[in-house]
């Protein structure tokens, strides 16, 4: 089985990134990350993006979208995937469930709809969980059991995020093999332990509370192509963070 390769969310970054783009991108490659998660950053074109990416050797892994742009305005979510040579983009629903008063049938209805429109277009819509979905049933199923019930596979596959998995009290190992075939990329996050976590409840991959053995483990046999590592808040400069969780990745020799 060929080794999974390694990316970074570039929302890790995100500070980095609006400051200087040219310089964090390379600093990222310099870590060893094989590729990158994120859209064009501000102040630069397509095409600037995609040559400095091509400069570091980092592969642009995929983009991000809302639902109503996949329902409402679909061809400029084309153009821009053709401009950065990607066909894949992440997806969430948290703010649409708060605008409709948590109403999920009508939510996932309504990203249904801009799926399904995707997929005709060629595009590969990945669903990105938070912990909110299991804290709600819709038909006795957690809301992400219930979206990926109700939307197709071929209109929607699942980029699993472990550490909401795990924060939503379920447990990771178990989400990666039920969604087996579908997952084309997780995002790997670490959670800190208690009481650190009153802190700051994120921690750089290996310094928490998941399992990792398990998750990697599991996850060759799921079909997933890459590992993206994300940390939405830190304790330590963001690239620190960066480089430590890749760090862990390189002594497990993963990289």
């Amino acid at each position: 089985m060929s080794r999974i390769p390694i990316g970074l969310q570039l929302y890790t970054v995100r500070q980095e990134m609006a400051q200087d783009p040219v310089a964090t991108i390379k600093a990222v490659a310099e870590m060893g990350y094989e590729g990158v998660e994120g859209g064009t950053p501000s102040g630069m074109s397509s095409k600037e993006y995609l040559s400095l990416l091509d400069d570091c050797g980092l592969e642009l892994i995929g983009g991000g979208t809302s639902p109503a742009e996949l329902r409402d305005d679909l061809q400029k979510v084309v153009d821009r995937c053709g401009e950065l040579g990607i066909n894949s983009l992440m997806t969430g629903i948290g703010g649409e469930l708060r605008a409709a008063d948590n109403d999920w049938k009508r939510v996932v209805a309504d990203l249904g709809e801009g799926c399904a429109k995707a997929a005709e277009a060629g595009l590969q819509i990945l669903y990105h969980n938070h912990a909110f979905e299991f804290e709600t049933k819709v038909d006795g199923m957690y809301g992400l059991d219930y979206l990926l019930a109700t939307i197709p596979a071929d209109a929607i596959q699942a980029e699993l995020d472990v550490y909401w998995v795990q924060t939503g009290g379920e447990d990771p190992v178990k989400y990666i093999n039920k969604y087996a075939g579908r997952l084309p990329r997780i995002h790997i996050k670490d959670r800190a332990a208690s009481p650190a976590d009153q802190e700051c409840p994120f921690a750089e991959i290996g310094q928490g509370i998941l399992d990792w053995d398990a998750i990697f483990d599991a996850a060759p046999s799921a079909g997933i192509a890459w590992y993206v590592v994300e940390q939405d808040r830190w304790i330590r400069p963001p690239l620190e963070s960066a480089k430590m969780s890749v760090e862990y990745l390189k002594s497990r020799g993963m990289v």
